[in-house]
């Protein structure tokens, strides 16, 4: 009898593991099905009326700055000392981006940065002698000024001649066979692309069961398939395998025991130029050296990333990572609870 109810009772708590399980998926499931399923704004009207005066959303125009920013975020976390310097270094990448905008879309784009330096204040020169000389009080002024100026000198270069403006000028040193296009969303983003994703790194885990803690370390390697929802998120899916191996201490021998995870991930990513944040969803199967047998489970997980410029169509990238997974208690083994946490490198090939 007293066999039959602890039996009753774990199955009642792993039923309760199960909702909870359930309830963490739908939680974050839900979102992600309401992004899919919301039409694209470039394929549907907007819900509403722009609010009066303000211009309407071209994603041509989005795509181009976005492009812009993060090139000049990357060269500022290098150390920005001259102007004329610091864009050169990075007008091969802007001009890929300017050269593959229409001129009409560069036109826009130029005067949203107009209006942007003067909502904070702009000029930049002036601002700064107002608010007394303090350089991180005109910080994003300064910011978007430099993104003007990469801006400016890209028309320039392709093509534009004396007046920034002009569309009719011929280009000059956008490569022949770079053409415009109406349809251009950005080069330096996953927007509205479908992407190919190969991640990977190592781990440190816990590993608790009742009655035992081990501690282990190993790694893991992910092939996820993505797509832009727009230019700020992105939802990725695929298939990842990885191990670990863990430290157990008994009186007799020192043992290292290999267990083994397969998952299915599905992600969310959201994108802040050169910085990316991401949450995770995963079934998985998991197995151990002695024994080959799957158990089945799920993992929560989060991720803070920082990629940098992409090259030859790769965008590569690193980030730390934290994961909480849960396999499911079968007759096979135990309930077990994994918390794993580690660096990650990736690289995002769009086409």
């Amino acid at each position: 009898m007293r066999g039959a109810i602890e039996r009753g009772s774990r199955g009642k708590a792993s039923a309760l593991a199960r909702g909870a399980a359930l309830a963490a998926l739908a939680a974050i499931l839900m979102p992600i099905a309401a992004a899919i399923a919301a039409p694209s704004s470039a394929a549907a009207p907007p819900s509403r009326a722009p609010r009066e005066g303000a211009p309407p959303r071209d994603l041509a125009v989005v795509g181009l700055l976005v492009d812009l920013e993060k090139m000049i975020e990357v060269q500022q976390s290098l150390g920005w000392t001259i102007d004329r310097y610091e864009l050169d270094e990075i007008m091969s990448p802007a001009l890929m981006s300017v050269c593959s905008a229409t001129p009409e879309t560069r036109i826009a784009a130029l005067a949203a940065l107009d209006r942007r330096i003067l909502e904070l204040g702009g000029p930049v020169e002036e601002a700064f002698e107002r608010r007394g000389g303090d350089l991180d009080e005109v910080a994003d002024l300064l910011f978007a000024t430099r993104v003007r100026a990469l801006l400016e000198e890209a028309m320039r270069r392709a093509g534009h001649g004396r007046d920034a403006r002009d569309p009719a000028a011929t280009p000059t040193e956008c490569p022949f066979w770079l053409r415009p296009s109406p349809a251009f969303r950005g080069r330096e983003t996953d927007a509205y692309r479908t992407t190919l994703n190969l991640e990977g790194g190592g781990l440190g885990a816990l590993e608790a069961t009742p009655g035992r803690v081990l501690l282990g370390a190993g790694g893991s390697a992910r092939l996820l398939l993505g797509r832009g929802l727009n230019e700020r998120w992105t939802f990725l899916a695929g298939g990842e395998f990885g191990g670990t191996a863990q430290l157990e201490q008994t009186e007799t021998k020192t043992r290292f025991p290999l267990s083994f995870t397969a998952a299915l991930p599905m992600v969310l990513r959201y994108h802040a130029r050169t910085w990316h944040y991401e949450g995770e969803l995963a079934s998985l199967a998991y197995f151990t050296q002695d024994d080959l047998r799957v158990s089945p489970g799920l993992r929560i997980g989060a991720l803070v990333g920082v990629s940098t410029l992409r090259v030859r169509g790769i965008m590569p990238w690193a980030g730390l990572g934290v994961a909480v997974e849960h396999v499911l208690e079968t007759h096979r083994r135990p309930a077990q609870w994994n918390l794993k946490t580690g660096a990650r490198v990736g690289f995002d090939w769009g086409f």
